[in-house]
């Protein structure tokens, strides 16, 4: 029968979830039952035994601390092979005895196995330093078994949740730290470089051709990379650095106690030389290098989790500039790209909310003066920042997804317009405008179908699309395919800001536009240039050769609409002609250049 006083105690162990608190109150209740002085756990680990928990033992244990012996010796020895408590009452004398044990004046001691799942974990060593009962009551020795086994059974269980711990925080594939320590290691490491007034660096390390190693030599090889760029790492880092996986081919490398921007570089030289790494199957071979993005805590004075983002946009730009160096964090940088994610942002609601609307400009029969066409040109108006010229949006708008949907809309509203002028009497071309984005997406034959089916009484060949030089050139063969297709539907192409880029006479030819857009950086200088002028007319000849009507851009006064009209440009516009206006203002406009259109004054 177990006393109560022993079962109260025992109730309370088994709530007991941190190990060493339970091998003390476990060694405790184990030397008053056995009315010994002290005990120790020791564990048994690849065929040794290793001192790891003492209790109530004598100073001189200490020396002692972890003390590893084979686990064929000393009573703990025997106890293994038998498998079974053995109870020595006069160490001293036993054939067991050890020398360094006798030396502490230990006099007796029993030692109970702590069994595991595969077997003895070790065993629960009590000992008295005095003399000891000849015997030990059998219900007495069934007790102190139980607190064995309860103490292997917490020894275990301590065991796994250190597996799991590891499992949690450290990368499966490269045995270093993974994203669940970094903010912790990250925390840790910033106070100790504020504590110590020096420099932490954090260098977020992306893989240049990792996809590449992946896709083409499979992704063994990419995991024997990455076990080899750890170990590459591991050589040229200093024992106070810390590796992190953050994921796939992205490491964060936490660089501490640095005292200058040369110290800091020079690590990241090694870094670099470290990771220019050749890796191959067979005869296939595949270079793969690194980029580095930095920042340097506490001069990028914000949280852990901040500067980790600041290292990320960092790499960003390392990337850009070709990969295989390293870039810091720039904070004018950052805000830019914030405020254009903000700007992204913006725009999706003024798409939405229908903030957006069209101005236009007009152009000119250069002959006649009479108004014969409009371009369309966006405008936003912002609810807080008032009407908005496209420069203040339309490069975030080019980059982002949202292009296309506005380009829709562009050609949409501009078609609508178009169909009201016409059933108004006006006689006009619709100029748009067409973005990078619609260019490249096979969407836009489909958007302008649409736009067409919506306004059955606006002839399509009023339409004019109008393409830059740099974007019509990115893929001649689809430009042209593309052209064609529109062309189908029956409207016109117009070849933009023609002159500024390497588009050639040819390119007319095989892109098959109806015209060419001369642009304004040779129209405004050329009343004061020759070399100008002469320029001008060669397009202009070459242009009418090939069948290609000309509109000249950028026409500020009469010196140059008189110089246009005798080298026979067809059209012009510019603001010596008109600014861009509403659609409202464009109407007026338009009746009073219908009613007064004077060949010999085209310009207002």
């Amino acid at each position: 029968m177990i006393p109560d006083a022993v079962l109260s105690q025992l109730q309370n162990l088994v709530r007991i979830y941190e190990f060493n608190t339970f091998f003390e109150e476990t060694a405790a209740l184990a030397a008053d039952l056995l009315e010994a002085d002290g005990a120790a756990f020791i564990a048994h680990e690849e065929h040794s035994l290793r001192y790891l928990f003492f209790h109530g033992l004598p100073p001189i244990y200490s020396d002692l601390s972890k003390h590893v012996f084979p686990d064929d010796q000393g009573i703990s020895g025997a106890a293994l092979r038998e498998d079974r408590a053995i109870y020595v009452p006069d160490y001293p004398r036993s054939p067991h005895a050890m020398p360094e044990y006798v030396a502490t004046g230990l006099q007796a001691s029993i030692i109970l196995p702590v069994h595991g799942p595969k077997g003895a974990s070790g065993v629960l060593a009590v000992s008295w330093f005095r003399p000891a009962p000849t015997e030990l009551a059998e219900s007495t020795l069934r007790l102190a078994q139980l607190l064995a086994d309860m103490l292997g059974a917490a020894w275990y269980r301590m065991g796994i949740e250190l597996h799991l711990e590891h499992i949690a925080t450290r990368d499966a594939l490269t045995g270093v730290p993974n994203r669940y320590q970094l903010e912790e290691r990250l925390t840790t490491a910033c106070a100790s470089a504020h504590r110590e007034q020096c420099t932490l660096a954090i260098v977020l390390l992306d893989i240049d051709g990792f996809k590449e190693v992946n896709d083409g030599l499979g992704h063994s090889a990419g995991d024997r990379l990455l076990r080899e760029i750890v170990t590459r790492l591991h050589d040229v880092l200093r024992a106070s650095d810390t590796i992190v996986r953050l994921a796939g081919d992205e490491f964060i490398l936490l660089l501490e106690k640095l005292r200058s921007r040369r110290d800091l570089e020079d690590v990241l030289q090694r870094v670099l030389l470290a990771l220019n790494i050749r890796i191959g199957v067979d005869d296939q071979q595949i270079g793969i290098t690194a980029s580095a993005g930095v920042t340097t805590y506490p001069q990028d004075n914000v949280d852990p989790v901040e500067l980790i983002h600041h290292a990320d946009q960092a790499v960003y730009r390392a990337k850009a500039s070709g990969g295989n160096c390293w870039s810091y964090y720039d904070h004018q940088d950052d805000e830019r790209r914030r405020s254009a994610q903000h700007l992204r942002g913006e725009l999706e609601r003024a798409l939405s909310k229908q903030e957006f609307v069209l101005y236009w400009q007009p152009i000119i029969d250069m002959q006649s003066g009479l108004c014969v066409a409009a371009e369309a040109l966006i405008r936003w108006q912002h609810p807080e920042r008032g009407l908005l010229l496209p420069d203040s949006f339309l490069d975030v708008a080019e980059n982002s997804t949202v292009m296309q949907r506005i380009g829709a809309w562009v050609i949409h509203d501009a078609c609508q317009h178009g169909e009201v002028w016409t059933k108004q009497g006006m006689v006009l071309d619709i100029q748009i405008n067409l973005a990078a984005r619609q260019v490249e997406n096979h969407r836009l034959c489909d958007d302008l179908r649409r736009a067409l089916a919506s306004c059955p009484a606006l002839p399509t060949e009023r339409i004019c699309l109008e393409l830059v030089e740099r974007i019509a050139l990115r893929d001649i063969a689809k430009t042209t395919r593309l052209i064609s297709d529109c062309q189908s539907l029956g409207v016109r192409f117009a070849l933009d800001d023609f002159g500024t880029g390497p588009a050639a006479l040819q390119y007319l030819l095989e892109l098959g536009c109806n015209q060419i857009k001369i642009d304004h950086s040779f129209v405004i200088p050329m009343a004061g240039s020759q070399r100008h002028q002469q320029m001008i007319q060669a397009m202009i000849q070459m242009a009418h050769a090939l069948g290609v009507t000309v509109t000249a851009e950028g026409i500020e006064n009469m010196e140059s609409a008189d110089l246009l009209r005798q080298m026979q440009a067809d059209r012009g516009q510019g603001y010596g002609i008109a600014r861009p206006m509403s659609a409202a203002d464009f109407v007026t406009y338009w009746l009073q250049n219908a009613a007064t259109g004077n060949a010999e004054r085209p310009v207002s």
